[in-house]
């Protein structure tokens, strides 16, 4: 079986059958990608953005929503901003999983590039899409990404990939006013976690900024977010380092600015989530 190959500091690196993680920087704004062979198992989590990601020599197991699967090579998955998942190899020495991370506004702007600034933008939902003509495009897309910085074929081939996505997430039942009350809820929590990523509070605390009951708060996250408040705010801290260590700052300081009590903090926190340490995940975020 052929080596896996990577173009990294200007050199090709082959590797089989060994861990190899790399986040690689995009010339395409707002968009970062990965590749992961081996066996690391990528546990609850979630993004700030948009996933699409793909298993191209095996399956991979994954979770989301309270049931789980198997992604064959041959399907995409795509998960919503937020959404709490997890993932794992089922041949560790035949991995080669492939993701792509983009905003919303990445999206709209390529879809608009290619559709017409007058056409809607289609929504992407949490789903799993079994075609394998769209798959070889994001694997295409995901070797010139590796393997070239000739920005028009990137582009190009960006493009190609993109526009054979289309709303895949089917409609949804009306929500109970209830379920409003609640969803309204846990939004609240959400953006007051955002803006007070570097201080501490207590359960109490969020429990009374949307008036409930702190069991119930935290019965509530778990139904809609599948973990606790604080098992949540651990995964927006892990988001917000990642995004300034992309920007250049130190490591000291990203710890600090998302709310971990010092840099081995955040190092044991960021190495289970991302499978690199900080100071590695900076180093490839700025090879190009």
């Amino acid at each position: 079986m052929a080596q896996e190959q990577y173009f990294l500091q200007g050199e090709w690196v082959y590797e089989r059958n060994t861990m190899k993680i790399v986040y690689s920087p995009s010339p395409l704004e707002g968009m970062e990608v990965l590749s992961c062979s081996g066996g690391h198992s990528f546990a609850n989590h979630l993004h700030d953005g948009y996933v699409l990601w793909l298993n191209s020599e095996s399956g991979e197991h994954f979770s989301l929503n309270g049931t789980s699967d198997i992604l064959s090579p041959g399907s995409i998955a795509i998960i919503e901003p937020g959404v709490i998942h997890a993932n794992r190899p089922c041949l560790p020495k035949r991995r080669h999983l492939r993701s792509f991370y983009f905003s919303e506004e990445f999206f709209r702007n390529l879809y608009e590039n290619f559709s017409g600034a007058d056409t809607k933008t289609p929504s992407l939902k949490n789903c799993v899409i079994e075609d394998p003509l769209l798959w070889q495009k994001f694997i295409d897309l995901h070797n010139v990404l590796f393997q070239s910085n000739d920005l028009l074929g990137i582009e190009s081939a960006a493009i190609t990939a993109f526009s054979g996505l289309s709303d895949r997430g089917g409609s949804r039942d009306a929500p109970s006013n209830l379920d409003v009350k609640n969803e309204s809820r846990i939004k609240t929590i959400i953006d007051f976690f955002h803006a007070n990523l570097d201080r501490q509070f207590s359960l109490s605390e969020l429990a009374d900024l949307v008036q409930c009951g702190s069991s119930h708060l935290i019965r509530l996250f778990r139904k809609q977010k599948g973990m606790s408040p604080h098992a949540y705010l651990i995964q927006l801290r892990l988001e917000h380092a990642r995004q300034m260590l992309e920007k250049g700052q130190s490591i000291v300081d990203a710890a600090l600015s998302s709310g971990f009590s010092d840099q081995s903090h955040l190092t044991r926190k960021f190495k289970i989530r991302y499978g690199v340490t900080p100071g590695l995940y900076r180093t490839q975020r700025q090879l190009r």
